[in-house]
């Protein structure tokens, strides 16, 4: 059986749908050995490589107050600060024996993918700490505050890349799986500021994600594009599409 790699990427709400994929790899008993993630796919990539099961943090989802997730971060330059983000991924993560864990120790090799600011370019954490990974990965700008580490200021990788599949493509010895989690263009308008931004920065990377498609061997693509991208009431409806697009793939493809 090949190595299997699995390409996550972002989508904000839509990139719950990567938890329905995961669970059903679960369900078939496919083994992942190495994930690259950015921004919803590096959070549930990289935990998921910590060895937390997909059940366990579809659970956290569901029973985590959306307040938790919440501190006030205008004079860090974003809405959210990101400590109570932190403090819930910590959680998590000493809950299955992983508190405090390095990238380069994980069960499951990780690659994070995120932007500094600074310099312009794509960072990429395959080692040192996790939860500092997890936070830049996910530092949505405007939303978030950016992660400032090592003197690089990283907000989330999907402004530059949203579908880094290049950072595992290049490793031959791999059956490279990407799942893209990203809709099409739409004429309907945004319906408020933070859909405007994302709108921007999809359109933007467009064109780099359609390249990097063509580097995987296998690509799954869950049907969220109809779902708004910061509408978390759908996210039950995000992790069954991403299951259902699995669930089509395992009768299409073989890992043998």
């Amino acid at each position: 059986m090949s190595k299997v790699g699995l390409v996550l990427g972002g989508g904000a709400v839509r990139g719950l749908a990567h938890l329905g994929v995961l669970r059903v790899f679960e369900r078939h008993g496919i083994q992942v050995d190495c994930i690259v993630g950015t921004s919803m796919g590096g959070i549930i990539g990289g935990l998921y490589a910590a060895g937390v099961p997909a059940d366990a943090l579809r659970d956290c989802i569901e029973k985590t107050p959306k307040y938790r997730l919440l501190d006030i971060g205008i004079r860090h330059r974003g809405l959210i600060a990101g400590n109570s983000v932190n403090t819930v991924v910590n959680e998590l993560l000493q809950q299955h024996g992983q508190h405090k864990q390095k990238i380069e120790a994980l069960p499951i090799r990780f690659k994070a993918v995120s932007v500094d600011l600074l310099e312009g370019k794509q960072a990429v954490f395959e080692q040192g700490d996790l939860v500092t990974a997890l936070r830049a990965t996910m530092a949505f700008p405007g939303l978030f505050a950016p992660v400032m580490h090592e003197g690089k200021m990283l907000v989330d990788g999907g402004v530059l890349n949203n579908l880094p599949v290049e950072e595992l493509s290049r490793e031959s010895d791999y059956l490279v799986i990407a799942v893209d989690v990203a809709r099409g263009h739409e004429k309907r308008p945004p319906r408020n500021m933070m859909e405007v931004v994302y709108r921007s920065y999809s359109l933007m990377t467009a064109e780099r994600k359609h390249n990097s498609l063509r580097l995987a061997d296998i690509v799954i693509r869950p049907e969220v594009g109809h779902i708004a991208a910061f509408d978390f009431t759908k996210w039950q409806e995000c992790v069954e599409a991403g299951e259902e697009a699995a669930e089509r793939m395992m009768g299409e493809c073989t890992f043998a």
